[in-house]
Order: C-alpha cells, then structure tokens, then sequence
C-alpha cells in the first residue's frame, strides 16, 4: 500500500547559509531525487535556510582562500576530505566550474631560509607526500625571491585544486533555489515546538526582519552557522545536558585580494593556482600565504587577528587597520612593488573559523535525551499547534529523521569538506548510512 505523503516528515529547517548550510540542503535534496527516482508519492522535503545576516555566505565561506585538496587531514577527517575533494572535481566536470567559479589545479610552494633549523610551516606531514626541493626558479612568477631561500613543492595536481570562493557559494545559493529551496535573512529561529512524544521537532518560531514573526513546521533542524553554532544551539536548548566545544575568539584572520603587478592572460592560461607559504622567512610569529587565482588576482591571508569577541552578525566583522596595513607592507615585500608604485587591493576583510574542541568538524545527530526538553520550561519550548499522535506506519516513506542535527566546526577546511559534508549530512537526515566513516566527528565524550 502506497504511503499517504502526509505522513512522511519533511519539513527541514537549517541555520546558516555558510556554504555548510548550503551544501547540507543540496546534498539532501539530491539525495532523496537519487533514492526516490520518481518512484514515490512522498513529497520533496521542504527546506527552509535561515540566515540573520541580509545575503547567503556572509561570513568565512565566501572569503576563504579557496584551496581544495585530499591532504592534510586529522585521521578522523580524512575519509570525508577524500570525498569531498572528489566531489570538488565531479562538480566542476558538470557545472563547468572553471567557468564558473575558476576551478583550477593548484599547486603549492613553502619556502624557507638556507640551513633553516627551525620548524617549518605548513610541517612536513602536511602534504600528500614529503615535501620536495625545487629551484627557485620554480615559484611563482609574481614573488620576488631571495638568494638565501629554498624552496619545497608541498603538493600539486591531481591533490591540490583551487576555487574562488565567493564565486562557489553564489553558485550553491544559485543550485539551491533551483532545488527548491527557500531562504530566509535577517531571520532568526526564536523557539522550537516539540513533539516529545515520536522525540522529533513540530515546529519553529522566525522571527522576521519586520519584528513579527511566523510558524514554520520542522521535522528535524540541523544546525550550521559556523563560528555562532555553540551560541544558537545554547539559546535555543538552554538546558541541554551538553555544549558544542568551540573556541573562537581567537580563530579570525585578516584577508585581501590584489591584482598581481603587470599580469597578463598569458601569464596563468597553463599554469592553474599557485600557493606561497612565505612564513618561515618572515619575522616573528605572524604568517601569511599568497594564492594566485587564474583571472590575475592574488589572494592574501592566512594573517593573524588581534583577539575580539565573536559580535552577534557577520556583517559587524570587519578589519583591523593595523594588521591590514601590516599585510600590506609584507605584500609590497614579496611582490617586489615599491612604496611609490599602486597596489591594487580589494575585498579587504577579517573572518572567524568555527573552530571546534578537539580541531574537527561535528557532524551528527544529536540524541534526544542530551536536549533537556523532556520537561521543557514554560512556555518556550511547548506546543504551538496540536499534536495528533498516529499508529499508522510510515514504513517505506522517503521522508527525513526528525530531531536535531548538526554541521559545524569545520575551521580553515569548510570550503573544501563542503560537498562531503552537504552530502554525509543529507544521508543522515534521510536515515541513510554515510558514504564514508564520521564516527570520529562526533561530540567529544565527557
């Protein structure tokens, strides 16, 4: 017998429209397209993203570096980097990503200073395979080098890839609303209504740009505002037996982009991304890294923040003059542009890492009995519409797993464990096992 499709729960509500929350709504969309094959009567899920800033990807994702590659990784991570940067390639085939959003290969460049006996950044152990000396001669066109330095090739293609980053999260904002998705900024999820009875979600409170407010069924709600997901999952389950680990204040990194001095289309149309590390042979503690992208841009960042507290909005972070001007200076240095010459600088910015504790991503469901709601407070957490309970069987209903989820902490890797974590998380919510082992990306054990 057919399952009526309004037994099957489908309502998803995600918060944050970083590219995790994008890539969570188009990885379980295209999931269940794969599973139902036009075979089912179940509706599609409806999901709904809301974001408290005014525009999708405001913070971290659309002004990362844009490197992609399947190194690097903690061992628990390291199966979803592996899928994600295959899905990196298999969307750029398909999507034409370098027209797109400049897919590109990369590769990567540290250098140090002759006889350095020092630790070198990015370690040895950071690449797909020891580091190999190359000549000088083989950096990048655009650095000024010194006679003093050597040079290792830390990685290349077909390992390391590279993407605009702005451009790919306005290209999955894009695919998302072709899918179906709906959006909702300057919005905020106030309260949560609870079916206690089947542990799923009825419901959500959103708060609108106007002040009111308004309803929106939820079945399961899966958390992924990046370096604010500890505080939203804090307000909305205030006596939840657990916390997200996180540790931000002092994750920020400045960034900008410039146009690289006398560029011409010749000069990058069979060369790809290149990536500098010049820390080691800057002074002090401070680093920084140059990546080139195809269009005759350079990329600047990896440069330190003086710590502040996370604000409230994306769009209340911005840059500190005094370390802008000090990347600046290390720019002119290591372009060889002279003090009286024009730099070209744009996308000037400053952005928070969700970085988790321990140093990985948290992708999982949350169990029930952890959220403190078995006897909720009053008021906030009850229920704003009747709940009807039913001993129909939804056996067989392509539908979503209520309850709550979660998608966050992913730090300086969210653009590239983007597509890996839209999809393991599409799994989860539709009940699926995951592609690949995330045993390891849970909560940590207290």
């Amino acid at each position: 017998m057919a399952v009526e499709s309004s037994l099957c729960p489908q309502s998803v509500v995600i918060l944050g429209s970083g590219i995790i929350g994008l890539t969570t709504a188009h990885g379980l969309l295209t999931e269940w397209e794969a599973l139902v094959q036009a075979k089912s009567t179940a509706p599609r899920p409806k999901v709904t993203i809301i974001e408290p800033s005014n525009r999708p990807s405001p913070a971290a994702s659309s002004q990362a570096t844009g490197g992609l590659g399947d190194f690097g990784f903690a061992p628990e991570t390291a199966p979803l980097g592996v899928l994600s940067f295959q899905l990196h390639a298999e969307f750029a085939d398909f999507a034409r990503g370098r027209e797109r959003y400049q897919y590109t290969r990369q590769t990567v460049f540290r250098v140090t200073p002759n006889n350095f006996t020092g630790v070198s950044s990015p370690p040895d152990t950071w690449g797909p395979s020891p580091p190999v000396d190359v000549s000088i001669s083989s950096l990048p066109t655009w650095l000024k080098t010194q006679p003093n330095w050597t040079a290792q090739r830390l990685a290349t293609a077909p390992n390391g890839a590279h993407i605009d980053s702005a451009e790919f999260c306005a290209w999955m904002y894009e695919g998302c609303k072709k899918l179906g998705v709906n959006f909702a900024f300057s919005s905020n999820v106030t309260s949560i209504a609870l079916d206690t009875a089947s542990q799923r979600f009825k419901s959500v409170q959103v708060q609108q740009p106007d002040g009111t407010s308004r309803t929106l069924p939820c079945d399961a709600l899966v958390i992924a505002a990046g370096p604010w997901s500890d505080r939203v999952f804090s307000s909305l389950f205030p006596s939840a037996r657990i916390k997200l680990p996180f540790h931000i204040e002092g994750s920020a990194g400045h960034h900008f982009r410039v146009r690289t001095p006398g560029w011409t289309p010749w000069d990058t149309h069979d060369v790809g991304s290149q990536q500098v590390f010049p820390g080691n042979v800057m002074p002090g503690n401070d680093s920084l890294d140059i990546t080139s992208f195809p269009n005759g841009q350079l990329y600047v960042g990896g440069y330190g923040a003086i710590p502040e507290p996370l604000p409230d909005l994306a769009d209340a972070v911005e840059p500190q003059p005094s370390k802008i001007q000090a990347m600046v200076q290390l720019t002119r240095q290591f372009l060889g542009v002279p003090q009286d010459q024009v730099l070209e600088i744009s996308d000037v910015g400053r952005a928070y890492r969700p970085r988790a504790v321990p140093n990985h991503p948290i992708i999982t469901k949350i169990d029930w009995d952890l959220l403190g709601v078995d006897k909720p407070a009053a008021g906030q957490f009850s229920s704003q519409i009747p709940m009807v309970a039913s001993d129909k069987s939804t056996t067989g209903c392509t539908g979503v797993v209520g309850g709550l989820f979660i998608n966050t902490g992913h730090h300086s890797d969210g653009l590239t464990l983007s597509l890996g974590s839209g999809k393991v998380m599409g799994e989860l919510l539709l009940g699926r096992e995951p592609s690949v082992d995330i045993s390891g990306l849970g909560l940590p054990q207290t």
